[in-house]
């Protein structure tokens, strides 16, 4: 099994992990269905949720800081892609991608293109089902967005709709459900708490099985 080893360190110290490092997790070892979660903290904190969700199910998920520039994501990935047949990949990239300066103005849909192709390239007889970038929170409000940064998310998440409609890929919808739920915000802008977590990790344990079907 191939261990991403030179994921970069996030700078931004509020884009921790949330819940151990960065790197190969693997939340449940054995089943007749292999379940690979590709996320950021988002993922890393509703993984064994999933998992919980998907008795008789192997899931590993790979929880990295990238983003869709990063320079290490497409050799990580590809390596990862194949180490071993995959039978659905839940994959979300983007809470690390907002700074100004690190995805260039009008290139979210081609380079999010270019990360599906990729991996219809690497796995094509994986199901893919994508999961939408959560929300970004006020942090002396937590209960509601961010007036300044959730728009972006907001419209990347609208962009990334376009792209997964046109390749016929399914959308597990976390942006509404986190949106439905702001009193379980953390309260760092980020993060959540765990019942939240729990209402991700069943929704998309539903993706999941409703895509092995």
């Amino acid at each position: 099994m191939f261990l991403p080893g030179r994921a970069q360190e996030e700078t931004n110290k509020f884009l921790h992990s949330d819940g151990g490092g960065w790197g190969l997790k693997i939340v449940q070892p054995e089943g007749e269905k292999s379940v690979l979660l590709i996320g950021n903290s988002i993922c890393n904190g509703y993984k064994v949720y999933v998992a919980k969700e998907l008795p008789g199910y192997r899931v590993i998920a790979w929880v990295n800081p990238y983003h869709l520039k990063s320079e290490h994501f497409y050799s990580d990935l590809v390596k990862m892609l194949k180490s071993e047949k995959w039978d659905v990949i839940h994959f979300n990239i983007g809470l690390h991608g907002w700074e100004k300066g690190r995805i260039p103005e009008g290139q979210y849909q081609p380079l999010l293109q270019n990360l599906v192709d990729t991996l219809k390239q690497y796995a094509p007889d994986s199901k893919l089902i994508w999961a939408s970038i959560t929300p970004i929170t006020n942090k002396e409000k937590p209960y509601i967005t961010n007036q300044e940064l959730n728009p972006i998310i907001a419209d990347r998440n609208l962009i990334a709709g376009i792209v997964m409609k046109n390749n016929g890929i399914p959308v597990n919808d976390l942006y509404s459900l986190c949106l439905l739920n702001m009193q379980l915000a953390r309260g760092d802008r980020f993060h959540w708490t765990a019942p939240m977590y729990r209402m991700m990790g069943i929704q998309t344990a539903e993706k999941i099985k409703k895509a092995l079907e």
